[in-house]
């Protein structure tokens, strides 16, 4: 045989095998695992541990991507769906083999949502219909803080900070009516009730499902590992001994970080929103 022929044959050899031996290992999987969020809550500091586990494949936010694209297109004046939307996650669950699978999706409409091509009802019927059968939600209590995240993270262009990197103190004048969703931009009180609204929703289409609830106070900010530890026995899966990659973006108190604070609080102080203010 050809000498030039043998990495050819190696190559058409590995992607037939991989093609035929990945659907069927997926008969022995576990389970699938569906993450909700809507970014700027914990879930990279989260994920990151998950995936760290030899029994876990975690494929993160697979529609990002396309996202992206679709946040390009739009500033441009134009976008078109995908012929096959769901594609990139028929493939990652295939490329799982016989392990735990899981994956997130920003679940807003302004989100992920937007290049799936299906309202977030029906998308949570087809990942059951894909054999998904739990499903985790995270969530952050302090909405204004998620937004606020949001809005350093289009101001700075830093989405995280590694856990032995310095961080950089930052103040920044807020634009109160210019809070950045998606591809939306909306009043602060607006974009709070559209997260909140979004949760109840999803909350209303999970239930009877088995969902595990995590929220950035209580299971991320102080320890990480209470939000690892939770979702690895809610998989039935032994906990290892995972590496913390991230720290914290923007810890500070709102006064020290937003030049235009006092015009934060005449805005958010007389909703009942208020208490936002002041926690983390």
């Amino acid at each position: 045989m050809p000498e030039l022929l043998q990495p050819f044959i190696g190559h058409q050899t590995r992607r037939y095998a991989k093609a035929v031996l990945n659907p069927l290992l997926g008969i022995f999987r576990p389970g699938n695992v569906a993450m909700f969020h809507v970014g700027r809550v914990g879930s990279t500091v989260l994920v990151g541990m998950l995936q760290q586990h030899r029994r876990i494949y975690w494929a993160g936010e697979v529609f990002q991507r396309e996202h992206d694209r679709y946040m390009e297109a739009v500033a441009s004046g134009g976008y078109s769906l995908p012929e096959d939307p769901l594609k990139v996650l028929r493939t990652e669950m295939r490329e799982a083999r016989n392990r735990m699978f899981g994956f997130e999706t920003k679940f807003l409409d302004e989100h992920h949502l937007k290049v799936i091509g299906l309202d977030l009802e029906r998308y949570v019927d087809t990942l059951s219909e894909l054999g998904f059968e739990r499903f985790v939600v995270l969530k952050r209590k302090n909405v204004l803080r998620r937004l606020i995240s949001g809005a350093v993270l289009r101001e700075t262009g830093q989405f995280h900070i590694r856990a032995d990197q310095k961080r950089q103190k930052r103040r920044f004048r807020l634009d109160l009516h210019r809070i950045p969703l998606g591809a939306r931009y909306l009043d602060l009180i607006d974009a709070i009730r559209m997260i909140e609204e979004g949760h109840e929703r999803l909350d209303r289409l999970l239930a009877g499902k088995q969902v595990c609830e995590l929220n950035y106070e209580e299971h991320i900010s102080d320890d990480p590992l209470v939000a690892y530890r939770k979702v690895m026995e809610f998989m039935g899966l032994e906990p290892c001994k995972p590496e913390i990659l991230l720290r914290k973006t923007n810890p500070d108190p709102l006064s020290d970080m937003i030049e235009n604070y006092d015009e934060l609080r005449e805005m958010v102080g007389k909703t009942s929103y208020r208490w936002m203010l002041e926690s983390s």
